[in-house]
């Protein structure tokens, strides 16, 4: 409702009104007693009385409720505000609680703070800046992409956060130790993933200084890329090797692959003595070093061990120096899987 125009209309109404009845039909007055007072007062303006009360009523009428509309779409604007908020974190995946004041609203708020996955349809184009701004942050990242996420507070642990690093890394494996530096700020994951980008180039000085970080898997992966690296020497010494997997406590399939990486990167003396001092303290190695001895044709060698073993024990190995014994050159790799 215009105020102006309807206070201007009924001004207008009234003095009309008023005019008419003092210039046209009666200049006279009349006399009301009003809480024992004589009020006497043309009657033209007692007619036009109840059209100012009758104005006054309404116009009070119409500012409380357009008072009350206000605070309502108030209300329905900060809660679709919140809405907003909540898409936006959900598109992070990081769902964050609001109060939602409007019934309706709520009805759709609730979900929403409970988060969801499929942006799959989502129309750009119709989403505000902030939220346009997180579906182009979250679909670069899907790319591939590293991007700035310094503002948006989001938890070392959020799948994006971590899969924005790991893109970090993919781009930039020579800054793996930065993350290293300061591993409490990273996911784990994350940390894991620098220190196998860190050890495919560190020298063994570099790696002691994280040593702690270092898990089989990370053993692993150094070999493989000391293997693929084709370096003339090992970077890496044995007794190194050994320092790491005696605080790591391999199982027996972790030792039959190391084992394997092992034979391709040391001579076969280097590797035998390194499994002879391993299999002293850790029974698991059995495996590996009699895999050893077979990958360097030390036959007899193997079957003296393999014979003072029970006969129920090692039974894939026994078969496999049987034929190896027998002429028949199998693929070593054959033992792996069965470990």
């Amino acid at each position: 409702m215009h105020f102006k125009r309807y206070t201007l209309a009924s001004i207008l109404l009234i003095a009309a009104t008023g005019g008419y009845v003092y210039y046209m039909i009666t200049k006279d007055t009349y006399t009301i007693e009003l809480l024992g007072v004589n009020v006497t007062l043309p009657i033209a303006v007692w007619i036009v009385v109840p059209m100012v009360a009758l104005y006054l009523a309404s116009l009070f009428h119409m500012l409380y409720y357009g008072f009350k509309g206000y605070l309502q779409k108030r209300r329905i604007e900060r809660d679709i505000a919140k809405l907003s908020d909540a898409l936006y974190w959900d598109i992070l995946k990081s769902p964050r609680q609001h109060a939602y004041d409007d019934k309706e609203i709520r009805k759709i708020g609730v979900v929403l703070d409970q988060g969801f996955d499929d942006l799959t349809g989502v129309d750009k184009s119709k989403c505000d800046e902030r939220v346009k701004d997180a579906l182009e942050m979250v679909e670069a990242i899907g790319r591939g992409e590293s991007v700035d996420m310094k503002k948006v507070s989001l938890d070392k642990t959020n799948p994006y956060v971590v899969k924005n690093w790991l893109n970090f890394l993919d781009s930039e494996p020579e800054r793996a130790e930065e993350i290293l530096r300061k591993a409490e700020a990273y996911d784990e994951s994350v940390v894991h993933a620098a220190m196998k980008r860190f050890v495919e180039n560190a020298s063994q000085q570099q790696i002691e200084k994280y040593k702690e970080k270092v898990d089989i898997d990370i053993v692993i992966h150094l070999l493989d890329s000391m293997q693929s690296g084709g370096d003339e020497k090992p970077r890496i010494a044995l007794d190194f090797i050994d320092s790491l997997l005696e605080s790591l406590k391999p199982s027996e399939k972790d030792y039959l692959q190391i084992a394997q990486r092992l034979s391709k990167l040391y001579t076969p003396d280097e590797v035998l003595r390194f499994f002879e001092k391993v299999v002293a303290r850790d029974d698991k190695a059995f495996k590996a070093y009699i895999f050893v001895l077979i990958e360097f044709e030390m036959l007899d060698k193997a079957n003296e061990l393999l014979q003072d073993t029970a006969r129920g024990e090692y039974l894939d190995f026994k078969a496999f120096l049987d034929l190896r014994k027998a002429g028949k050159h199998y693929p070593m790799n054959l033992l792996l899987p069965r470990c």
